[in-house]
């Protein structure tokens, strides 16, 4: 769709200008067919990638609600979701991997405006509709001191900037269709300017069959977002979602199965309701549902033109069960086990900017952050099954915790100097985690009710701990030249955070060998220490004609990661801060405008990421890990996406490459790579049916149909001691879905 603005002369009278300014004529066209590119060009650092609002319409897929379908087009960004829907990954992580490296803990990697609101496990990982977000901020090596929060910032974060209520009344529906009885229907009102406030309501369900086996997939969102501006100096904002989320999980192949994908590429878990006494994969006892809440809110007040005072308030509550099966710890006889979810976060940043002059700007601020495990896991129910049905089975993990608090101050100098800008920060941060006093050793109760199981159980004194804190600076620095116009050269420093809270359910399910040994978990707990990596970028960012290109190269030393070694001293096996691990690589990433109609998005990458040292397994076995890739960290990846206007037509087909990728430390489980081809094709409508605009739309996924493994279910240290096995689980076949998109 495109307005044109007739001809028009604006007077503008300041000091600096006096003449009448001609502006020709303007025109402004619809997001999905301009001319602008999927990445923007934003005042921040060049290491930070901004993806547009074209790149969230056309890359978004039509599940339309993650973020990481648009940012896995980045170099070094690797997505690789089990379901079509880009959803349907275990409760405990997220599938994403950003220069090879995992997410630490109980931290999500996503914010929202940016405000630390993800968390696992539990729900909430598509709690935001892509229709709903302006742009999506992605920070690598590099993260700015207030973005760097949350419980985990150790890959980087990806910020969500979601869309304001619009200042005019409108609406958008749009309804998809596909493979798999695939259904979305998404529903957002503005209610345009009155008075000083605006605001826009939003409504989305999301169904679909999985892939392979039996179950689905059911989700709903609803959001309320308001604007109140009285004035220039004063605006709030405030976000209001709701998340509903039950579905059925995948089956996790061995690594024998994973290289025989002709023959277990659509294995799954049984159809049938079980009999034998030991059968606990039945697709109906493998599942999660969770319903999550969150508010959020912003206030910015500007005293002066030179001052800026912004606090950001925002709150979590999330509640669910995520069920699965596992082995027992005598590895014979097999359980169910109900891992139930209850906790909450809530926190704000208060944050105060004076600008002295161009070549000196000043931030400083506040941070506050608190949240509920679990991270470690608190209550897990055991369930045998008996001629085919559930029995209760007592506790597999039962205690109850305190909160982790994380607050910290932090300061900022930023500028620009002749052909020179920079930034310079620094945070103080205080990481405590919560005390937990475990009942799992000792629980005789025979209650399904947690507060119950909790009062008629007896305390742990074993498996129980005292709160822990960390205090750790995280600073950050950023320099960049001007060498011409349209050349910049950069280097930027930043420290980034995270900790595994494996040590607890470690201890529970090997409780017997440590008390066997006389060792406490506060033995061990109190080794534990704040896992950091001090992340290095240097490179160009430069422009041809319409066209950006932005070569660097980045190395990350690794503090501190966790790794199960065996203990001398002990005589044990368990998680401990012990690692140091090396991450260095290159990447490429080129972006613009080829031709008026012709617009792309391209990147390559090479990744390292190993442990720089050998770990000890046992009182006489070494695992060789030294310069080894760790697991589900490919090498090499490309992908590259091209958008072409012809007429009212819009073609946009893409292509992803993973190179192979190993499913253990000791690179023994190999992985083969994949290629996957999607396409789109969209039409625009024009005002159809009283729209401003209607578009339609038809995407294949997997356009070759590849069978490939998506996801290894493999932590950074496996097989470092324990020998606990890797499992896979293969990607989505082919899918063709058609949609409509009506904006009113």
């Amino acid at each position: 769709m495109k307005i044109i603005i007739p001809m028009m002369s604006i007077a503008v009278s300041t000091i600096i200008f006096a003449d009448t300014v001609n502006l020709g004529e303007i025109a402004v066209t619809d997001t999905y067919k301009n001319n602008t590119g999927f990445i923007g060009d934003s005042n921040m650092s060049n290491g930070v990638q901004s993806f547009t609002k074209k790149s969230i319409e056309i890359l978004g897929t039509q599940a339309n609600m993650n973020p990481y379908s648009v940012i896995q087009y980045s170099p070094s960004v690797n997505f690789t979701p089990v379901d079509p829907a880009g959803s349907n990954e275990p409760s405990y992580h997220d599938p994403i991997r950003i220069r090879g490296k995992s997410q630490s803990g109980p931290g999500g990697v996503f914010m929202v405006d940016g405000m630390p609101i993800s968390s696992n496990p539990g729900g909430g990982k598509e709690i935001i509709d892509m229709e709903n977000v302006a742009s999506i901020d992605l920070f690598k090596g590099y993260v700015p001191i207030e973005k760097n929060l949350g419980f985990s910032s150790l890959i980087g974060k990806v910020d969500i900037n979601l869309l304001d209520p619009s200042e005019t009344f409108g609406g958008t529906f749009s309804q998809s269709l596909g493979s798999d009885n695939f259904m979305r229907t998404f529903l957002r009102l503005d209610s345009g300017k009155i008075g000083d406030v605006s605001a826009f309501g939003s409504f989305s369900y999301l169904s679909n069959d999985k892939n392979k086996g039996e179950g689905d997939l059911e989700r709903t969102n609803a959001m309320l977002g308001l604007n109140y501006e009285p004035s220039d100096k004063l605006k709030a904002k405030f976000f209001a979602i709701h998340n509903s989320d039950d579905h059925h999980n995948y089956y996790n192949l061995s690594y024998a199965q994973a290289t025989a994908l002709g023959i277990n590429y659509n294995k799954d878990f049984a159809t049938t309701h079980p009999t034998a006494s030991n059968d606990v994969d039945y697709y109906d006892w493998n599942k999660q549902s969770f319903d999550t809440t969150v508010l959020m809110g912003e206030v910015e007040y500007k005293p002066t033109s030179k001052d800026t005072i912004t606090l950001k308030p925002y709150y979590k509550k999330d509640n669910g069960d995520y069920w699965f099966s596992k082995f027992d710890a005598t590895a014979t006889k097999q359980r169910v086990m109900n891992w139930r979810i209850d906790h909450d976060l809530y926190g704000a940043t208060l944050e105060y900017d004076h600008e002295f002059s161009e070549a000196l700007k000043t931030k400083v601020g506040y941070w506050y952050h608190k949240q509920l495990p679990p991270g470690p896991p608190t209550d897990q129910i055991k369930y045998r099954v008996v001629n085919g049905a559930l029995v209760f089975d007592g506790y597999g993990i039962l205690a109850d915790s305190d909160y982790h608090v994380l607050q910290a101050p932090f300061a900022e100098v930023s500028g620009n100097m002749g052909k020179f800008n920079y930034s310079a920060g620094l945070q103080y941060q205080s990481f405590k985690l919560g005390a937990i006093d475990s009942y799992t050793g000792t629980n005789s109760s025979t209650s399904q009710n947690y507060d119950t199981a909790l009062a008629t159980s007896t305390y742990d004194s074993w498996a129980s701990v005292d709160a822990k804190t960390f205090h750790t600076l995280i600073p950050s620095l950023y320099l960049g030249y001007e060498f011409t116009p349209t050349t910049t050269g950069y280097i930027d420093y930043s420290r980034t955070y995270g900790f595994d809270v494996n040590l607890f359910p470690t201890y529970v399910s090997n409780r017997a060998t440590f008390v066997a040994q006389n060792v406490t978990l506060q033995q061990l707990w109190n080794n534990l220490d704040l896992e950091t990596s001090d992340n290095i970028d240097i490179g160009v960012k430069t422009k041809v004609g319409e066209i950006t290109i932005n070569p660097n190269v980045f190395v990350s030393f690794v503090k501190n990661k966790q790794a199960n070694i065996y203990d001398p001293v002990y005589g044990v096996n368990y998680p401990a801060n012990v690692g140091d691990a090396l991450g260095y690589g290159a990447e490429l990433s080129a972006y613009g405008n080829i031709t008026d109609n012709l617009s792309f998005l391209a990147g390559l990458s090479y990744n390292k990421y190993n442990f720089t040292q050998d770990f000890q397994s046992s009182s006489s076995a070494t695992v060789q890990t030294d310069g080894k890739q760790l697991p589900d960290a490919p090498k090499y990846m490309a992908k590259a996406t091209l958008s072409y206007n012809l007429g009212d037509w819009i073609l946009t087909p893409s292509v992803r490459y993973t190179s192979s990728r190993w499913g253990d430390v000791a690179n023994t489980q190999k992985i083969d790579g994949f290629t996957i081809i999607d396409f789109d094709v969209a039409y625009d409508m024009g005002k159809l049916l009283g729209s401003k605009n209607t578009m339609l739309n038809l995407t294949i996924t997997n356009l070759t149909d590849e069978e490939y493994i998506a996801t290894i279910n493999a932590a950074d240290n496996f097989l470092a001691a324990t020998g606990t096995a890797s499992t896979y689980q293969t990607g989505a076949p082919l899918g063709v879905y058609c949609g409509i998109n009506m904006k009113f």
